[in-house]
């Protein structure tokens, strides 16, 4: 499958319940179900549960829950896809911007990274 040559719809249809997994993930503050999707979780650069429990207690009861809004964007990269969403979050009434890159490894799409702007 090449996935960057997807249209946008085939793409969002994708990418959007990883995406929707991993801010539930956040939202229960479950580490584990939160990596299920990242890509290079086996690897030594991997997103640690350290640093997941760090920005946990750094932004979770300042922010809340995340909601995955609206669809704003695509952006493709040789190598990847961005998707930007708005982000409702429980503790504040303006929405946040949302960013995931996703790439393919191995036939999978997969989640290089993920960061929210509030």
């Amino acid at each position: 499958m090449k996935f960057i040559n997807l249209n946008d719809n085939e793409i969002i249809d994708i990418v959007k319940p990883l995406a929707e997994h991993t801010e539930e993930s956040w939202n229960q503050k479950n580490y584990n179900d939160f990596c299920h999707y990242l890509l290079g979780m086996d690897s030594d650069k991997k997103f640690t549960e350290e640093e997941f429990n760090r920005q946990i207690e750094e932004n979770y009861d300042v922010l809340g829950k995340h909601e995955i809004a609206d669809f704003v964007t695509i952006h493709r990269n040789p190598d990847n896809v961005i998707v930007l969403w708005t982000v409702n979050f429980e503790n504040r009434v303006e929405p946040g911007l949302l960013m995931y890159s996703f790439a393919e490894s191995e036939g999978k799409v997969l989640i290089q990274s993920c960061t929210y702007h509030g």
